[in-house]
């Protein structure tokens, strides 16, 4: 995807990059760009000593990004760390980080390719069987990964978005998205000031969210890699925070699926009318930056009338839910 974030960077640089973290004996023989993602520059990069590495580059300080986009290669990181630390989910090892901003304007990191295609790519080509098992192994891992805690609510690298319960930080979060959008002046569906009450009935629900989980919540079916039927692989965690697991997006309407919620251990949260409320709040959030992000990346019109339909759809469930 084409977007105002992205920054393109030359070979002389990409090889100047990599010999810094490998060392100036290790070279670089081949590179693609990645063009899948959405926010950071990606480039599959050949090593001379046989190794595959992707280098990933976070948009430059002065690329307008929402607020809660501050310091997301940080995150990323950081979360990569905390998730291979406690185990048992394939995310790819780090290989070197700089943040230092001495050879580029921009942070960058390199990691371990994987092997394998993303989900997004291969799954009308997979059997319902096969997919049942992604899914189911999917639930597993995401479990794995909602139970490393937390001391405090908010996003993993943005010390400001520290709050000590559930119900603020979500708050904070709608908070800063209705202020990006006024700030470039996104036309929403419905005026700003009416969010509040849209929201006010279901946001008790959010009480009974009592402990900080780690949440990735972008692990979507393109940041999933599959290899010869299995799960190989888990990246871009930049988007995580300490929350509510439900807000995961394979608890959402989007992908929903009774193999994953088998993988996970838990039974389909719309069964539950608490835990529908708060699904319903999360799926506003998302509708909520789809639909502003479209405008500060400059996404084409297709794409952001998507987004505006998935809004309204979501403003009506919430105004229509019992």
């Amino acid at each position: 995807m084409e977007s105002t974030t992205k920054k393109k960077l030359s070979d002389a640089v990409i090889r100047q990059l990599a010999a810094k973290a490998f060392g100036s004996d290790i070279s670089v023989i081949g590179c693609t760009e990645l063009s899948d993602g959405w926010f950071n520059t990606a480039y599959s990069i050949d090593l001379s000593d046989g190794r595959g590495t992707v280098l990933k580059v976070s948009p430059p300080e002065d690329v307008r990004t929402l607020r809660y986009e501050r310091n997301l290669m940080e995150a990323e990181v950081q979360t990569m760390r905390l998730i291979a630390e406690a185990g048992g989910v394939p995310i790819p090892k780090l290989q070197g980080y700089d943040s230092s901003r001495e050879l580029i304007d921009c942070e960058y990191f390199f990691q371990e390719r994987i092997t394998g295609r993303t989900l997004n790519h291969i799954k009308e080509q997979l059997s319902d069987q096969e997919k049942a098992a992604i899914d189911r192994e999917l639930g597993i891992f995401n479990s794995k990964i909602n139970q490393i805690t937390g001391e405090s609510y908010g996003y993993v690298a943005l010390p400001s978005s520290r709050r000590g319960s559930w119900k603020d930080s979500f708050g904070l979060m709608i908070e800063w998205l209705l202020q990006d959008g006024l700030d470039a002046s996104v036309e929403l569906p419905i005026p700003y000031e009416q969010f509040n009450d849209l929201m006010s009935p279901h946001l008790p629900a959010l009480d009974a969210v009592q402990a900080p989980k780690l949440v990735f919540w972008d692990l979507w079916d393109g940041n999933v890699f599959v290899n010869e039927g299995r799960v190989s692989g888990i990246i871009d965690t930049e988007r995580a925070f300490w929350g509510d697991p439900l807000m995961e997006h394979y608890f959402s309407h989007f992908a929903c699926s009774e193999a994953f919620l088998a993988g996970y251990g838990v039974e389909r949260p719309s069964l539950n009318p608490q835990t529908n409320s708060r699904r319903l709040l999360y799926d506003l959030h998302l509708a909520l930056v789809m639909r502003i992000e479209s405008t500060y990346r400059d996404y084409n019109e297709d794409h952001t009338n998507w987004t505006t339909n998935i809004l309204i759809e979501r403003i009506e469930a919430l105004r229509t839910a019992q």
